[in-house]
Formats: C-alpha cells, sequence, structure tokens
C-alpha cells in the first residue's frame, strides 16, 4: 500500500509544482546560449547536464512518441536538443519551478547541495569513462550518472514532510538508510526512481543503470556503464558520510571503481580531485555556497580516505575565500542579500503573472505591458521600452517605455530608416541578433555606435532584443543604464533574458493560434 501511496503523492505534489525543479541559473544559461549564434546543440547540451531535473524531463520529452517517431532510443542530451530544438528547449525550461522557490520554502533540506553531489558524482563517471581502457560513450556514463540519485532527489522536492521523517530516523542511528527508504516510502529511492522513469518512457538502457551493483559482484569483467553510477555515487557519499546504503570501506570502492574500469587505483584519487575542485567552482555559478560542499573532515582511521577529504576540505575551504574576496572586491554597488532576495521574489512573481497571462490566451499587448514593467522593476535598469516594427521594415515606434529621462530615448529611436549611421539598429534588427553592450566607456563601443544614439541617448550600456512573429521581426525590447550610474551587468542581461523570452514565447503562441483560425 505504502508502495502505491508514494506514487500517488509524487504524481498529486508533480501536478501541483508543475515539474523537477531546476536551477534558475540554468534558465539564464540556456537562453544565453540560445540567443547567441555561435552556439551549437553541444553548447546547450552541456549546460542542460548540469542540472537533474532539466536533464531528466528532456530526455523524457525526447522518448515521447510526439517527438520519437523512429529515431532510436533518446539516452544523452546532445541528440535530445537535436531532436527538440533549441526553441522548444527555451520555452520547457521555463515552464519548470525555479529552484529558489522550493529552496525558501524547506532550506532545512539542501536540495541545491544534493543535486550538486549528483552533478560531483556525474562529473566523476564521465572522467573515469574518458580514463578507462574499455569502450565507454562518457557521455551517456555522464547522464547515467546524474539520473542514478534520482529517487532521493524527486522525494525530496515533493514530499519534504517525509523526507524530514526519513532524516530524522537516520540520525537516531537505529535502522540503516535502505530499510528507513522501505518503511516510510514502501520502496527504496533506487525502485523510485527507476518506476517514475519507466512511466516517462525512459529507454531501458538508462533505466538498467538506475539499479544498484552489489560492490563485491564488480570486477574486471563488469560492464562498466551499468556499474559507473554504483561507483561514482558510492564514492561521493563514503566522501561526505553517507555512505550507509553501502557496507564496503572506502579502499574497496576505489577498488572497485579500478577493477571495473581498468583504471590505476591512484588515477581514480586524482580523477576525483579534479572533478571536485571543478564542481566547487561550477557551484559559485548556480549561485550556491561553496561552503556547502565542504566535506565533514574528521579521522576514521582509513589512510587513503582521510586522505582524500583531507584534499578535497582544503579545495573546498579554498573556493571559499575566493569567493568571499569576490564578494568583498564587488561590495560596492552590489545590493544587500535583503534586497536581493526581496528581488528574486518579485522576480518569480512576475514570471507567475507571465505564465498565467500567456496560459490565458491573454492579449498580447498585456504581454508586452508586463514585461516592460518586470524588466525596469526586477533588474537595475533605468529604462525599459518597447518598440515596434512597420511593416514595411523601414520605421520604428516606441509603443510602451517606463523609467527615468525617457524623452531622449523615445526621440531617438521614434525614427525612419535613413541609410545613414543611425541605421544601425535596423541593421540589428533584421539579423535577429542580441546586442549588449555592458558599458559605452569600454571596448570602443562609444566610436562605433551611431553618434546620434551616444549623445543624444546618455546611456552607460544597454541590452536589446529583437522580437518575432512567425518568421517576420516585428520590433525589440530594449533596456538600458544611465550614464554614470555603472555598467550592465550579467545579473542584468539575465533578468532582462528571462523576461524577453517569456515575450517570445507569447509571440510564439499567438502566431501558432493565428495560424488556426485562418
Amino acid at each position: 500500500m505504502k508502495y502505491t501511496e508514494t506514487l500517488k503523492n509524487i504524481h498529486r505534489s508533480l501536478d501541483r509544482l508543475g515539474d523537477l525543479p531546476v536551477f534558475s541559473a540554468t534558465v539564464n544559461r540556456i537562453q544565453q546560449i540560445s540567443a547567441s549564434e555561435e552556439s551549437d546543440a553541444m553548447a546547450l547540451a552541456m549546460a542542460i547536464m548540469k542540472d537533474t531535473g532539466l536533464s531528466a524531463k528532456l530526455i523524457k520529452l525526447a522518448n515521447s512518441p510526439m517527438y520519437k517517431r523512429g529515431q532510436g532510443d533518446i539516452t544523452v542530451v546532445s541528440r535530445a536538443v537535436v531532436l527538440l530544438g533549441f526553441n522548444q528547449i527555451k520555452n520547457i525550461s521555463l515552464t519548470l519551478k525555479l529552484i529558489e522557490s522550493f529552496h525558501d520554502e524547506n532550506p532545512d533540506l539542501d536540495v541545491p547541495g544534493m543535486m550538486m553531489r549528483q552533478f560531483l558524482s556525474a562529473n566523476m563517471a564521465k572522467e573515469l569513462a574518458l580514463k578507462s581502457r574499455k569502450s565507454v560513450d562518457p557521455e551517456e556514463a555522464y547522464m547515467a550518472s546524474l539520473l542514478f540519485g534520482l529517487g532521493e532527489i524527486m522525494v525530496a522536492c515533493t514530499l519534504p514532510e517525509q523526507y524530514r521523517k526519513m532524516l530524522r530516523l537516520k540520525e537516531r542511528g537505529e535502522k540503516k538508510w535502505p530499510r528507513i527508504q522501505a518503511e516510510v516510502l514502501g520502496m527504496s529511492f533506487s525502485e523510485l526512481g527507476r518506476e517514475l522513469a519507466a512511466g516517462w518512457g525512459y529507454p531501458k538502457q538508462i533505466l538498467n543503470t538506475m539499479a544498484p551493483v552489489d560492490l563485491a559482484h564488480i570486477d574486471d569483467r563488469s560492464d562498466l556503464l551499468s556499474t559507473l553510477p554504483t561507483l561514482s555515487h558510492g564514492l561521493v557519499q563514503q566522501l561526505y558520510g553517507q555512505d550507509q546504503n553501502n557496507e564496503q570501506p572506502y579502499d574497496k570502492v576505489v577498488d572497485a571503481v579500478s577493477l571495473a574500469g581498468d583504471i590505476p587505483f591512484d588515477d581514480v584519487g586524482e580523477i576525483t580531485l579534479q572533478c571536485f575542485q571543478r564542481v566547487a567552482k561550477v557551484s559559485r555559478n548556480y549561485g550556491l555556497k561553496a561552503r556547502s560542499l565542504i566535506p565533514d573532515y574528521s579521522e576514521t582511521g582509513n589512510v587513503a580516505k582521510d586522505d582524500m577529504v583531507r584534499q578535497l576540505s582544503f579545495l573546498a575551504h579554498n573556493e571559499v575565500e575566493l569567493e568571499e574576496v569576490e564578494q568583498t572586491e564587488s561590495i560596492e554597488g552590489k545590493s544587500s542579500p535583503a534586497a536581493e532576495s526581496k528581488r528574486n521574489s518579485k522576480q518569480l512573481s512576475y514570471l507567475n503573472q507571465l505564465t498565467e497571462l500567456i496560459a490565458a490566451d491573454g492579449k498580447i499587448h498585456e504581454v508586452f505591458k508586463l514585461v516592460v514593467e518586470a524588466i525596469g522593476e526586477c533588474g537595475q535598469f533605468d529604462r525599459s521600452m518597447l518598440c515596434l516594427l512597420s511593416k514595411s521594415n523601414t520605421h520604428l515606434s516606441v509603443k510602451i517605455i517606463e523609467g527615468e529621462e525617457l524623452d531622449p530615448l523615445q526621440s531617438y529611436f521614434e525614427r525612419d530608416k535613413s541609410g545613414k549611421a543611425d541605421d544601425l539598429f535596423f541593421k540589428v534588427l533584421a539579423k535577429q541578433v542580441t546586442l549588449l553592450v555592458n558599458d559605452l566607456d569600454e571596448d570602443g563601443w562609444d566610436k562605433r555606435l551611431p553618434p546620434n544614439f551616444v549623445k543624444q541617448v546618455g546611456c552607460q550600456g544597454f541590452v536589446l532584443i529583437p522580437l518575432t512573429m512567425g518568421k517576420r521581426v516585428i520590433g525589440m525590447l530594449y533596456a538600458d543604464r544611465l550614464k554614470g550610474r555603472g555598467p550592465v551587468s550579467e545579473e542584468d542581461f539575465n533578468t532582462f533574458n528571462q523576461f524577453s523570452t517569456q515575450t517570445r514565447l507569447a509571440l510564439m503562441y499567438a502566431d501558432s493560434k493565428a495560424r488556426q483560425t485562418a
């Protein structure tokens, strides 16, 4: 009964949440890569693979009848990216729940830390596959290990109260972790992960890798792809003192890795160190604190394990120090944590409003108005604006504009195509490229931009993104910072990009609806 009840409760929670949570930084990175003409499918796939939830969603979709269409089983993200396409992936990523909203509600569960440890495990599996003399696709090894802990992450995200109960039982030390899973959920995390993945249509090749392998049965003849998720996950669990699933000591786990992969014992340790350092650096890009990756360094009597944990602890503490130095150096001009939290909450609120408006087939003008308002409220921009392009592509009109000192900006962008330098913006729209100028005082931008724009508009930095409906460019979104108020930061661009993508999504829906009624 518990087995069936657990699955029902998880599906109910997913219906309410929308899907597995993703890192908001992942969403931002996807928008940047998708907007760049220089990006390819592998660049987008690598950004996606840093996130368990999004990777799971895309593999699931790629194997659904709607997209599969005789392509064979899709087991790696890069193939899913090619199959689904950049635009579809951008839209999917925006529908998933931002992880910060879950973490704010349940900060004690450390879901971001849990997902980053999965990321560490996946990186180790990929590097071990590359180092091995056996023939194993490193991306398949990465994906298999990334999804290996799907069951536990799913429970923490969708059934937080039950997960807390399990953690309390674990702390008492009276029962082993596998038994606690069985008693509370009616199944193990591994069984749950495979059950969900099977229901989502995952191919058997992935399902097979999600089943734990008994370390005692691993030798040099073992299939490496099937064993790598268990081995890399087991190593990470050992190093973080969470190895209650595993009766084998650290040395035996490393021996098993060495045997299965035909990799020297010492090389396994080197790969672990390299992967840990890489993940510690990446975690900062994902808005996570490197401090959460510090393992508990204490003497256990196992020389090899103690030495490895000591080195990992040193690397993590070093990343924390670098993080603190960066924060100290950049504190001027930065908002306080309280202000940052308030802005994040406001941004999430606007995204929810836009999602509801688009889902309810709201008028496109209402979407435009809300987006221009959101860009001004959630970023550190001084002005935000929507311009529309005439059907002849020869005239720009300012339709919605907000902020300070608006007359010079509106006056400049209310213009006809003239065949002169000021036609730069018509050319940008025709090429459908994003134009980001962080700071006019750097890289000679004040000389490369139209003189009238530099003199009249009076901005320090700006960003604009063309808007299309079907195959036609209909206008652009624009935002800037006034002269002397600092450059456009990466955070500002991410905010702008997120709302502009919602606008593009609304236009895509509007175009699709128009075609259906035509």
